[in-house]
């Protein structure tokens, strides 16, 4: 999975479907958080990555039965 919506087979109730994609903070979300607060930002500029879509990872969901089918983890 990447973090754009995927074609495929749902493996739960085999319906051929795009994937729907949510995004969730995730490691490099919070690390981002943690460098802008550490580098002297304290006015709330380190909670701007949990507004940034390209600092969080990605949750792949069937459209039809909502099964969970992969996750894409920006940082590894």
């Amino acid at each position: 999975f990447n973090q754009y919506p995927v074609a495929m087979k749902c493996h739960y109730c085999q319906a051929s479907i795009t994937t729907s994609t949510n995004y969730e903070a995730g490691a490099l979300t919070w690390v981002a958080c943690f460098v802008i607060a550490f580098i002297g930002c304290w006015c709330g500029c380190c909670l701007i990555p949990f507004c940034l879509n390209d600092l969080k990872d990605v949750t792949h969901n069937c459209p039809n039965c909502r099964q969970t089918l992969g996750k894409f983890s920006k940082m590894k």
